[in-house]
């Protein structure tokens, strides 16, 4: 087995004692009982209050726990809607639960702790246009340890909001359709269940650049490398599961969910990071508290609420209503844990072994853009350094 894997690419006599080594090495360290990992995506829908939007009647998209466990990627040019739920137009939100806290690691990719899965494309494939319907993200950590959301909230003010004190709104809605009060005016816009008046709210992002039509342009300009709108949901493509690379192309098959759908894209640059499943990953670092802009200094959280966070109705395309299809947790703490189950162990090693001697795109360890014995080399430096 060892020859046939070792024959599987030309390497030097070097590299295949040094592999011999490592493999039997990796066996001393086993541990005699695989350890159980916790589940990398929300658990539980605890809150699902739709406002009034097109899709609010359609049971392909008003099941909330479509919004549980990962998503399901299309890719930059054609979503993927078969496991969405809509949030509706302003103010309509879903907070879910996850089954265990959520922690700040600064050693994540780009600082970034969780990611929420929506259905935004690139308009043409030009990452700096996009079909996208931005929703707020807050979070809540169970302080009290009673199991529901009822200690403080904070926000992910992202690259708009500023002080989310000033930007807080109340939409009213109402279910008299022939009158022009309130909104909305068709029928089959009422979520179910309402009846009478009532109201949203949520943290309302500037009609510039956010509500001037369909599209979402790129602040920083047509040609640029920088994105100029970050942190909020439904922004970002969802890639195709094992596409490494972002073409749209299944470069890694032997990639689970758990695994690609938990690395984030880089918020700050334009296009998806290669070997991200995409979606639009935050710090909880950033969060802040609501009435004061103030940092919130959380060690992590628990519960998420994810909110429609635009006000307009286009003429053609309908209300702007965030769908959401999944909220993973960033699980590379450790450099060498390579199937992400939160630990370090001798299973890290031989899957990793396995995508590097098949010649994967994923076994790329440092990031250079070719698998070649350097990588080995780096990664069994990062696994027997523990880190």
């Amino acid at each position: 087995m060892l020859d046939t894997l070792v024959a599987a690419r030309p390497y030097d006599s070097y590299l295949c004692s040094y592999f011999m080594f490592c493999c039997s090495a990796a066996l001393l360290l086993a541990d005699p009982s695989p350890s159980l990992a916790q589940p990398d995506f929300a658990v539980r829908v605890i809150d699902y209050s739709p406002a009034p939007g097109q899709f609010v009647n359609n049971p392909a998209f008003n099941d909330p726990t479509r919004a549980l466990g990962p998503p399901v990627g299309g890719g930059t040019i054609n979503p993927d809607n078969s496991k969405l739920v809509t949030l509706g137009g302003f103010g309509g939100s879903i907070t879910l639960a996850f089954d265990h806290t959520i922690l700040d690691d600064a050693h994540h990719p780009f600082g970034m702790d969780a990611i929420v899965f929506g259905n935004a494309t690139w308009v043409g494939g030009d990452p700096n246009r996009r079909f996208a319907e931005c929703a707020v993200i807050e979070i809540s950590r169970d302080a009290n340890g009673n199991g529901i959301p009822d200690d403080p909230w904070y926000v992910i003010p992202g690259s708009h909001l500023g002080n989310p004190s000033s930007r807080f709104f109340t939409q009213t809605w109402d279910d008299a359709t022939n009158d022009p009060t309130f909104p909305p005016s068709n029928p089959l816009w009422l979520p179910p269940g309402r009846h009478g008046t009532w109201t949203t709210s949520g943290y309302l992002l500037p009609d510039d650049p956010f509500a001037l039509g369909p599209v979402l342009a790129n602040p920083n300009g047509p040609g640029a490398t920088v994105e100029g709108v970050f942190g909020y949901a439904d922004c970002s493509p969802v890639l195709i599961l094992g596409d490494t690379v972002g073409d749209n192309t299944v470069h890694d098959g032997t990639l689970t969910p758990g695994r690609f759908y938990t690395v984030p894209d880089d918020p700050l640059a334009v296009g998806v990071t290669p070997g991200s499943g995409g979606g639009d990953a935050f710090d909880i670092a950033s969060a802040v508290d609501p009435v004061t802009g103030q940092p919130a200094h959380l060690a992590g959280f628990d519960f998420i609420r994810i909110t429609t966070a635009v006000d307009h109705v286009d003429p053609i395309f309908g209300e702007v209503s965030a769908e959401i299809g999944g909220v993973g947790a960033v699980r590379n703490a450790y450099r060498a844990d390579f199937n992400r189950d939160g630990v370090l162990s001798s299973q890290d090693f031989f899957d990793f072994l396995t995508v590097f001697f098949a010649g994967l795109p994923s076994a790329d360890f440092n990031g250079d853009g070719s698998v070649n014995s350097q990588d080995f080399f780096d990664f069994v430096f990062h696994f027997f350094a523990g880190d």
